[in-house]
């Protein structure tokens, strides 16, 4: 969100309303439905591993005992989607809308119902089917919450949907709106968080539009098909909603965005049950490793939420990265755990139970991401604006107290009666006052109330009738889109007589609906009904300060009466007073008096209506909102001539309405505040001066008083009246029409200034960023500058210092260097040794500082090694208990299948026995038949050769029996028949025999094939055998492997120990290495103080020499002047150095 700054004149203020303490990640689980017939590995699994035994609540049916799981809700096989979607993206939406961020995704194996869940069947149109998933629900119902809400605020509210979509595929982001994009990467920042660079956003106005995106992109995910699941998702796909609302109140505007994350995560999946290969088992593996970093930084924040010190390893995977603010952040998180109620997927189920059972420990901090905006100037209007509201509340509730003043708005004035005379009546006026003006004001807030109640029956009902007429419509146009496919399906291209006049006819039906609803808009209703509560208002304000005018100035009239009249009266009753004929002069005067009184009453109405002009400039001022909200509304029903007429047509009612209004209260207004009462008083204030000899007589003053006014008086009274009345509705037209000539004109000026505030904003902006990137440079060319110009001082002093210093040591050295010597070579000497100690020092902090390190490090290495192992021993045992349970499920599977194979077994044993036994019987009937087969055999035999002797016979007998020749040989065709048979019946019999050895053939194959299948079963037996051996054995070394790791875990723990109490010695002793070093310091930094005292001491000596020598050379040059020598000696001795002289 953008935050100016305050040169800008904007006041922007980033508001987060925190949600609670902590909002738990909720947890839904929804077990689906076994498979038949379809074709994959879990196929004919009837066996259940868990039951639904509550709501809340799943049983899994582990070893030795089951396991129950509770969550915030359990749905079961026969749950269906509005209710999956009522439990857990119908708040998450609402949420969205109010400006929370919210995240739903669904976890759990391959082929456990994860995108059906979230899209639906994907052999449908998944937008209008019944079965239909938790995202285009989303979408209905968000689109749904935006329409109500754009409703209710009118337009002061205003929504921008973006959508994005993108997948992780092999650790690789793509995007599915833009199937030609490469890799994209993930980028962070502070104000946007974790977000997709160059992901394509497509604004959405409808639930049908984001649904169009939600297809586009979904035909790009990489699908697959395993032994699992026919359609198995490949990639995680993460569709995003980024929601930005605005409202405008009197002219501050709020933001607030928020982001909904509708995730489809890949299943989890084995290599043993998919087998998967190549290119499959590389996506398979790819898919764990994120999901194996998503249950890490699970693990991680459930242990940061019970107060351990963590490192949450978000950027391990890009799917935990992406997601870093559902999981422990600035999001409200729903996540669906879908599981397989199969046998085989036991394993899978559990690890997908377990998942959950901890996210849903895991507390987020949801947060409202609210910006609010605007000027100066028009926050302090705002602030000027609700001054002003509780000044006239204070007011108000001041002038209810103070019932001696105060009267009831537009009632009747009391007369002012003198303290003496009735100072009894004063508390009952008050009283009076007090209650009529309670009455009167109770009154009008009851009209006002069933006003305002009626109007708003009115909308409610004009609202039902739109409802109705758009549903009519709608129903009007899927019809018509019906008919239409229903003739291109039909190959029609144009359309009949009669389907054309039906159009017409519908389309008709359809304008007049819409001309009604435009003629009877609800939300035209409603601004109605909000202009009447504005006028109300502002007639209210307006009478309360005319009251407060009137007030005054009556209290100022009637003191004026009373010291009129109490001079008056004093005039009669002084002795010396004007005679009786000067009464007419009186009246005269007074007349005049109360033609002036009139005169300033008429003044002092100008001045009120003056009042409420201003008092509707003011108003003007204050409701500018409300009517460019009413403008921007006539703008956009502008679209519509006949809207156009009606809106006009409205307006001009309203106008002539709010006219007569007006008049009305100005009548009544004055009506109220000059009353035939006041005349009344005035009149009998004069009376008593017209009869002096009723002038002493109380009683005579009362009897005045009571009579009623004359109807000459009234008459006068009533046409002045009805004159400053005819007078008072002039100006007031007059007032009007300049009124709305402003009007007009300030609308007109309002969208000039609207346009020139547009480009004078545009221009600012302009000019703010060119100004922020110029004071930018400027800034860092004035720290550049300033940085070299301190430096180039810094150096220039540096060699200032450096010329003196070495002018000095110049001169020094050119004079110290032949007495220095020595002490030179001594502080060398003592140089030498401290610079030796120095170094030795500093050889020793280094070797210690190193040793600390690497003992630190050493420290730090063994810390975090254990914390790995205990890391992967948590998660060794985590998968050593899931290994159990799983070997404890399967070794139950396979006793309940070993025993269902034994009694198989026992079976097909009983039934091999009676195969057997019927071979037995089968072979003794074959042995049978082969006995009474060979026993035919031989019976033929025989009759064979006793008819062939007997054919002998009868051939040896042929010449003696020649008579029987016809005889014998019909014998002989009679045994040749019986012959023939009996070999039929031979072949027959050898026929039956090959089916009885067929069929013993087949009963021999048969009973192998059931030995064989008996061996198989005996292998396989064997092999579960050698399984659970080999199961046993890895759990026997596992439990070993643990025992050694606990066991190196002690003994890297006496290794730091011993380290520990290494590192403390060692420091110890560092420590007093330290001191002695410490005392060697401070005996070198004395031995250093020693010989800079010597130092000074030579320096002083060398002085004291140089005085010395300074003295020679003086007496030297006396004794040369003296000397009486050649000049050229007495120059050479003059230009000797003192050097020369000091060696001389």
């Amino acid at each position: 969100m953008s935050t100016k700054g305050k040169e800008s004149g904007e006041t922007p203020q980033q508001t987060a309303v925190s949600s609670g303490d902590g909002d738990s990640i909720k947890v839904f689980v929804r077990v689906r439905p076994l498979t038949q017939g379809t074709g994959l590995t879990t196929d004919g699994d009837q066996g259940m591993c868990l039951t639904v035994t509550s709501p809340n609540t799943i049983r899994l049916h582990a070893k030795p005992e089951p396991r129950t799981f509770t969550y915030d809700h359990v749905a079961d096989v026969d749950v269906t989607q509005e209710a999956v979607f009522a439990s857990v993206a119908r708040n998450i939406v609402e949420s969205c809308v109010n400006g929370y961020n919210g995240t739903i995704f669904a976890y759990g194996q391959t082929g456990s119902g994860k995108t059906f869940t979230m899209l639906g069947p994907s052999d449908s149109n998944s937008f209008t089917d019944d079965l239909r998933g938790v995202i285009p629900r989303s979408f209905e119902c968000l689109f749904f919450l935006i329409s109500r809400e754009v409703e209710r605020s009118g337009s002061c509210k205003s929504f921008l949907c973006k959508c994005s979509f993108i997948e992780i595929y092999n650790e690789q982001i793509y995007d599915l709106l833009d199937s030609a994009s490469a890799s994209l990467f993930l980028r962070e920042n502070i104000k946007k968080g974790v977000f997709v660079e160059g992901a394509v956003e497509k604004i959405v106005t409808s639930a049908v539009d984001a649904y169009q995106v939600l297809s586009m992109g979904w035909r790009n995910r990489r699908v697959a098909s395993t032994s699992m699941n026919r359609e198995s998702s490949r990639s995680h796909a993460v569709f995003t909603m980024t929601l930005e609302s605005k409202e405008t109140v009197n002219e501050v505007v709020n933001i607030r965005t928020s982001q909904l994350n509708l995730v489809d995560l890949a299943g989890s999946e084995r290599q043993k049950d998919t087998h998967t290969e190549g290119s499959r088992l590389k996506e398979a593996s790819s898919i764990n490793r994120s999901l194996m970093c998503l249950g890490q930084v699970i693990m991680a924040l459930v242990d940061v939420s019970n107060g351990r010190s963590r490192h949450i390893c978000y950027r391990d995977s890009k799917l935990t990265f992406l997601l870093r603010d559902s999981l422990g952040g600035n999001a409200r998180t729903y996540i669906i755990a879908n599981v397989h109620p199969g046998s085989k997927c036991f394993g899978e189920t559990l690890s997908t139970l377990q998942f959950a059972q901890r996210a849903k420990l895991i507390k987020n901090k949801a947060m409202i991401n609210e910006d609010t905006q605007g000027n100066v100037k028009q926050l302090q209007a705002e602030l000027k604006k609700l001054k002003e509201q509780l000044a006239l509340a204070l007011a108000a509730g001041i002038r209810v107290e103070d019932g001696g003043t105060d009267v009831a708005p537009g009632g009747p004035q009391l007369p002012a009666v003198p303290p003496a005379e009735s100072s009894s009546q004063v508390p009952y006026q008050r009283r009076f006052t007090e209650a009529m003006l309670l009455w009167r004001r109770t009154e009008e807030m009851k009209k006002s109330l069933l006003q305002k109640l009626a109007q708003l029956e009115e909308a409610w009902t004009q609202k039902e009738k739109f409802i109705h007429s758009n549903r009519m419509i709608l129903k009007f146009r899927e019809d018509h889109i019906s008919r239409l496919e229903v003739l291109l399906k039909g190959g029609q291209s144009r359309l009949a007589d009669e389907e054309t006049q039906n159009l017409v006819n519908q389309l008709q039906q359809e304008i007049k609906i819409l001309k009604d609803q435009v003629e009877r808009h609800p939300r035209m209703i409603r601004y109605a009904a909000e202009n009447f509560s504005l006028r109300e208002e502002n007639r209210q304000l307006r009478a309360l300060e005319s009251v407060r005018k009137a007030v005054v100035a009556d209290a100022q009239t009637a003191a004026e009466l009373e010291v009129l009249l109490q001079s008056c009266l004093e005039a009669e009753k002084t002795p010396g007073g004007p005679p009786s004929h000067s009464t007419s002069a009186t009246m005269d005067s007074i007349s005049a008096a109360s033609v002036e009184r009139l005169k300033s009453q008429l003044v002092q109405k100008q001045a009120e209506l003056t009042a409420t002009v201003q008092a509707l400039e003011e108003y003007k001022e204050v409701t500018k909102k409300q009517l460019s909200e009413l403008e921007s509304e006539k703008r956009y029903l502008e679209k519509s001539n006949m809207h156009l007429e009606n809106i006009l047509e409205a307006t001009k009612a309203h106008k002539n309405l709010e006219v007569s209004q007006l008049n009305k209260l100005h009548m009544e207004t004055i009506k109220s505040l000059t009353t035939p009462t006041k005349t009344y008083n005035l009149r009998s204030r004069l009376v008593p001066l017209s009869s002096p000899e009723h002038c002493n007589s109380d009683e005579d003053v009362e009897d005045i008083r009571s009579e009623p006014p004359p109807p000459d008086m009234n008459e006068v009274a009533c046409e002045t009246l009805a004159e400053e009345l005819r007078l008072a509705q002039e100006q007031a037209g007059s007032f009007q029409n300049q009124l709305d000539e402003e009007q007009a004109k300030g609308r007109k000026l309002q969208q000039q200034i609207a346009k020139l505030e547009e480009q004078v904003s545009r221009m600012k902006e302009d000019l703010r960023s060119k100004e922020e990137m110029y004071s930018s440079e400027r800034g860092v060319w004035t720290k550049e500058q300033q940085t070299l110009q301190e430096s180039v001082a810094a150096l220039e002093t540096a060699l200032q210092e450096e010329r003196g210093r070495a002018n000095v040591l110049n001169s020094e050295v050119h004079d110290l260097r032949v007495v220095l010597q020595s002490a030179d070579k001594e502080l060398e000497v003592a140089k030498g040794e401290l610079e030796q100690k120095r170094g030795e020092q500093d050889q020793e902090l280094e070797r210690l500082s190193s040793t600390l390190i690497s003992t630190q490090l050493q420290l730090d290495n063994l810390r975090l090694e254990s914390e790995q192992v205990l890391e992967e021993r948590r998660h060794l045992q985590d998968a050593l208990d899931t290994l159990q349970a799983e070997m404890k499920f399967e070794a139950d599977q396979c006793r309940q299948q070993l025993e269902e194979k034994a009694a198989e077994t026992d079976c097909q044993q009983a039934q091999l026995a009676a195969l057997k036994e019927a071979l037995q019987s089968e072979r003794e009937h074959t042995s049978s038949l082969t006995v009474q087969l060979r026993e035919d055999q031989e019976s033929t035999s025989k009759e064979l050769v006793r008819s062939g002797e007997e054919n002998a016979q009868l051939r040896s007998q042929v010449s003696e029996l020649s008579a029987l020749t016809q005889q014998q040989a019909a014998g002989i065709l009679g045994l040749e028949r019986s012959l023939s048979s009996a070999n039929a019946a031979l072949a027959s019999l050898e026929q039956k025999t090959e089916a009885d050895k067929a069929f013993v053939v087949d009963l021999i194959n048969q009973t192998r094939d059931l030995r064989s299948d008996l061996g198989q079963k005996e292998y396989s037996l064997a092999l579960l055998t050698g399984d659970l051996k080999d199961i046993t054995a890895k759990y026997t070394c596992a439990c070993g492997e643990r025992e050694e790791l606990r066991r190196s875990i002690l003994r890297m723990e006496e290794e730091i120990q011993k380290l520990r109490e290494a590192s403390q010695r060692r420091v110890a002793s560092d420590q007093i290495a330290q001191e002695l070093l410490q005392e060697d310091l401070a005996y070198a930094a004395e031995e250093v103080d020693r010989l800079t005292r010597v130092l000074d001491e030579q320096a002083g000596l060398l002085q004291a020499m140089q005085d010395q020598a300074a003295q020679k050379e003086a007496t030297i040059q006396e004794l040369q002047g003296q000397v009486c020598g050649t000049g050229g000696m007495g120059v050479s001795v003059s230009t000797r150095s003192p050097e020369t002289l000091w060696f001389m």
